[in-house]
């Protein structure tokens, strides 16, 4: 491959309004296929997308197939990129408040259209960090909050929006950068947990919207992960970024992700201060990292794109590799952009600022604040004219990943005054200890409003509240970044939140301050040390591990409620309950309405790994979409990845079980139940198939086939069953323990093979038989028994399998035509096979499809 291919693999910056000469030459000569704006870059709209055209200009007219890929972090908030060249909407924390998908679906959507018209069409959003740690300086308001299902569902909507509208994602900041409470701008921020610790609350978002939303590329982040990475002796501790374990093993392996990985900035000192930025540039492809980001310095850019040519020239980076992340840059860009598209006109502009995105802007805007608290009930503000009004802004310094107003401030100030024009104005600051004019204020105003940011990380701010409290004024702190800060004066009795300092924000507390609005959203984080329910998220249910004699009747009841087109006899419920592998069982009961909501799990062991099985989650209908499935699963799920040498965990059983996967007749929400916690699920179901063995004659050819292979059909005998085991270990290892099972129980006639020759040839098939009526008790192939369902007489085969090397000869038609004989000759009515995916191959025997079932399963 090209130097001028390998340039699709780097995504550079620049300073400046206008195109460098240095990014020119990166698009011109070393086919630089990816270009990020900061605010550095953008005024005006019309200078972004003159700015953006000259861009595309030159990688067109310097011969690049497809048109660059230009993008910006416009997470909005405290984040975006675009500044006073976009509309303001609400950031993620803002919308973790709300709580709404389809207001954050709004906002994608609205925020996309703009991106679009200023030629912009990759946005490094959303951040689905989980901000479970108060002290994070540097994601806090930019996470939708600290409940990873909330996070994940916000999320989800947000890539919806924005890539139905033709605008690439990129989710972030991978694997969750949320618990930490250094910046990686600054250093390296450490996460000292395992991928099962990550699992529980990091990989939530992540896992949910790959699986419901196909992000179009995922951002990892520059952390440390000691429980993951391995330590090179002698050398710096590499962070997830450009290490192996967390691009290639946990994201592309583990969990399956097929998009684009991308790096965080490789100039932050994570990386810049350990292995030099260019370096790392070799490091993240190394390590599986399609593209790798250097935002900044052109001296590294260029040393970048030489080390990443040599590595590949040498061998040091994998050429299958190399390729598979240039056709995976191409396919996002054939899939997002192309020429037409590249070069929005002047008339386009009219989309940003336009009455309808304001209108969107005010309506979301106005449902953000938070009253955390107000003890004393002095909201809403009515003072009179003649009293004065005190406000006290923070000067903050902001972290490197903010933007902010010259004077952020500024705007709280101006919509304070337009409505209580007798209003005092001051700034107070760090090194400020003392200050006669501020003493003086206080002592004046009738009533003071403080507005904090980041109090929790910059305690000076502590001490002003505190002077105002003791004044015995009314005081009313309104937070503008993190909503942490009453953590730091916990005797504040106003507080009120609104998640970032942006000007609309601004207006939007200060309606609520004076009662122009009421306040309605909640709070997404929990406020650590300040122990009052309406600071903490709201947590409903309580679990239990199920105990038969208590829940048994309630939780056979529920089944028949959620699931009334599965009749199951109480005796065959209680038997896969009870015998099923490894089982372990969870309820929600309520004291006023008993079992709500009940979870199986089952666990198989096959060569000393172990296998999960989430069995059944079931919630009465009158409580679903209040979060008892989402309980539910999480404490099955960690349940099954405790357990010593579990390998992957699956949705369904194996015998006895209920089902094998989702039934697909229970509908699209359910399935979108399992797509939002994260299971990657089947794009077609397997298939339960039937028929009616009434009339069944085997069709002549088949026989014909099968005396001309010289293939014989018997059931296995005990001296032999050595071999039927030998067999399954060797072709299907996966159903060695129910032939095993089977065999121990005696039911041997069950057991039919297919052997060269005659009785004493070596075995090429098998398959395992059942008659409800014949079959030991103790097993549940088919507990559809009901009449209205396989009915009494019923019967049927699973785990049809045929050596590899004897495909072709029609042994597996042999051996269900055989096996349809015998179970006609047994008085089996309705005989059924499961687990199908071949269902053409088994019509040809008689079968039709009945019911399917759609499966995943995800690694541990």
């Amino acid at each position: 491959m090209s130097n001028h291919e390998l340039g699709q693999l780097l995504i550079c910056g620049f300073d400046g309004l206008e195109p460098t000469q240095g990014i020119l030459d990166l698009i011109k000569n070393h086919g630089l296929g990816s270009v990020i704006l900061f605010s550095r870059n953008i005024d005006t709209p019309e200078q972004v997308l003159r700015m953006t055209s000259k861009l595309q200009q030159a990688a067109k007219d310097a011969g690049h197939t497809r048109p660059l890929l230009i993008a910006a972090d416009q997470e909005n908030g405290v984040v975006r990129r675009l500044g006073s060249a976009g509309t303001y909407f609400p950031g993620n924390m803002a919308l973790g408040a709300i709580g709404s998908t389809e207001n954050a679906k709004q906002v994608a959507v609205a925020t996309s259209r703009e991106l679009l018209a200023l030629g912009i069409n990759w946005n490094l959003a959303p951040s689905l960090d989980v901000n479970n740690n108060a002290l994070n300086p540097v994601i806090g308001v930019r996470s939708y909050g600290e409940d990873p299902e909330l996070v994940g569902r916000l999320g989800a909507a947000q890539v919806k929006g924005y890539q139905e509208s033709k605008v690439a994602t990129s989710v972030k900041h991978f694997p969750g950068h949320g618990d930490t409470a250094t910046d990686s701008h600054l250093g390296v921020p450490v996460i000292d947990k395992s991928v099962e610790d990550l699992e529980k609350v990091e990989l939530i978002p992540f896992r949910r919207v790959i699986a419901s939303a196909d992000p179009a590329s995922v951002m990892v982040a520059h952390m440390s992960l000691p429980q993951i990475i391995k330590k090179v002796e002698g050398k710096h501790q590499l962070v997830a970024s450009i290490c192996r374990e967390v691009p290639y093993d946990l994201l592309r392996k583990r969990m399956g992700y097929e998009g684009l990985i991308v790096t965080d900035c490789l100039e932050m000192d994570a990386v810049k201060d350990t292995f030099g930025t260019p370096e790392g540039a070799v490091l993240a492809l190394k390590g599986g990292n399609d593209m790798a980001m250097i935002s900044h310095t052109l001296d590294f850019q260029l040393r970048a794109f030489d080390l990443v040519n040599k590595a590949c020239s040498n061998a040091e980076l994998n050429a299958e590799e190399i390729k598979a992340s240039l056709a995976r840059v191409a396919a996002l860009k054939d899939k997002f952009i192309d020429w037409e598209s590249a070069f929005p006109s002047e008339q386009g502009l009219k989309v940003v600022g336009d009455p309808q995105h304001t209108q969107i802007r005010d309506e979301l805007y106005d449902k953000v604040p938070t009253i955390v608290r107000d003890r004393t009930s002095i909201l809403p503000l009515g003072l009179p004219k003649s009293e004065k009004l005190l406000f006290l802004a923070a000067h903050v310094p902001l972290t490197l990943a903010i933007d902010s107003e010259p004077n952020p401030f500024a705007s709280f100030s101006q919509s304070i005054v337009k409505r209580h024009e007798n209003t005092v104005d001051l700034t107070f600051y760090e090194d400020q200890h003392t200050d006669s004019e501020i003493e003086k204020a206080i002592s004046e105003a009738a009533t003071i409003i403080i507005g904090t940011a980041n109090a929790n990380l910059h305690p000076f701010q502590e001490v002003m509240v505190k002077r105002a409290i003791a004044s015995g004024k009314p005081v009313i702190v309104t937070a503008v970044i993190n909503p942490y800060d009453l953590m730091v004066f916990p005797e504040l009795d106003t507080y009120l939140v609104t998640y970032e300092y942006t000007p609309p924000a601004h207006e939007a507390a200060v309606k609520v301050i004076f009662g122009e609005i009421q306040a309605t959203s909640k709070l997404p984080v929990s406020l650590p040390g300040i122990g009052e329910d309406d600071s903490q998220p709201e947590h409903r249910w309580s679990i239990a591990s199920y105990d038969e004699k208590r829940d048994f009747d309630e939780v056979k009841k529920l089944w028949d409620i959620c699931l009334p087109d599965w009749p199951l006899s109480t005796e065959k419920f209680g038997f896969v309950l009870t015998n099923g592998p490894n089982p372990a069982h969870y309820v929600i009961r309520l004291e006023t309405d008993g079992v709500i909501g009940f979870a199986s799990t089952f666990a198989t062991s096959e060569k000393k790994t172990v296998t999960g099985h989430l069995g059944l989650i079931l919630v009465s209908p009158e409580h679903g979409g209040q979060g008892a499935g989402i309980l539910l699963h999480e404490t099955g799920m960690n349940r099954l990845r405790s357990l010593p040498n579990i390998q992957s965990i699956q949705l369904g059983g194996i015998y006895p079980r209920f089902f094998c996967g989702v039934p697909e007749n229970l509908g699209p929400k359910t399935l979108e139940f399992f797509k939002n916690r994260g299971w990657v699920m089947s794009k077609e179901p397997v298939w339960d198939l039937t028929q009616d063995l009434t009339n069944y004659k085997t069709d002549q050819v088949i026989s014909d086939r099968m005396k001309k292979e010289n293939i014989h059909f018997s059931r296995i005998t005990p001296s032999r069953l050595w071999e039927l085991l030998a067999f399954q270990e060797r072709y299907f290892d996966f159903w060695l323990s129910t032939y095993q099972h089977h065999a121990e129980l005696g039911d041997f006639q069950d057991l039919i093979v297919a052997r060269e020759g005659d009785e004493d040839g070596k075995i090429v098939g098998s398959l395992v038989l059942y008659t409800a009526y014949g079959s030991h008790p103790r097993r549940s192939d088919v507990p559809w028994s009901d009449s209205s369902l396989y009915g009494d007489d019923c019967g049927g085969m699973s785990c049809v399998g045929v050596a590899d090397e004897q495909r072709g000869r029609g042994i597996g038609l042999g051996i269900v035509a055989y096996a349809n004989e015998v179970l006609k000759q047994r008085g089996v009515k309705n005989s059924y096979v499961d687990w199908v995916e071949a269902v053409g191959f088994y019509k040809r025997t008689g079968y039709s499809v009945w019911r399917g079932y759609y499966m995943s399963s995800r690694q541990v």
